[in-house]
């Protein structure tokens, strides 16, 4: 494997590692956070903590498409004709992460600007502060979100690692 090969992969697999468990630690965190604040600091610490962490798994996940295909130009380059052996795991890991596109598109831009940007439902003007229970209701389904978030994430994780037994 060439020297730039063994950085790039060494560099999408931290970013792995950090988007995966930046995940799991937001759920941890907003599971904790619940139990020990009153609803109403709840929601704004919430609406605080989203201000880092959807701009961080954003990268994290920008840096992973990048080294992919990075990579993945490398790996189609030293194949040539027998990289169609990978058709059908590569497929199913770029399905799982398109999905995963998806997913995290709905999480940042539909539940989380709706609440750290103060935009109620269906962007009617009124600030979502106004009720304490519809921001919870919109972290709840953020939580959400990041859950199947969290676990189409793992599915590319598997799909990858099958693509060297391909």
């Amino acid at each position: 494997m060439p020297q730039s090969n063994f950085w790039i992969l060494y560099g999408h697999l931290v970013f792995a590692c950090f988007f995966e468990g930046g995940m799991l630690f937001f759920s941890l965190l907003l599971r904790s956070l619940r139990g020990r604040l009153s609803p109403d600091e709840f929601a704004g610490e919430v609406a605080q903590i989203l201000r880092f962490y959807h701009p961080f798994i954003l990268l994290c996940m920008g840096v992973l498409i990048m080294t992919g295909a990075w990579y993945l130009t490398g790996i189609k380059m030293a194949m040539g004709p027998a990289f169609g052996r990978l058709f059908v795991p590569l497929g199913m890991k770029l399905a799982a992460v398109f999905v995963l596109i998806m997913g995290m598109s709905f999480q940042f831009f539909a539940l989380g600007l709706r609440l750290t940007r103060g935009i109620g439902p269906a962007g009617n003007g009124r600030p979502i502060g106004d009720t304490t229970d519809e921001r919870l209701r919109v972290i709840r389904a953020i939580e959400w979100a990041n859950l199947v978030n969290f676990l189409l994430g793992l599915m590319a994780i598997l799909f990858g690692l099958s693509l060297g037994k391909g």
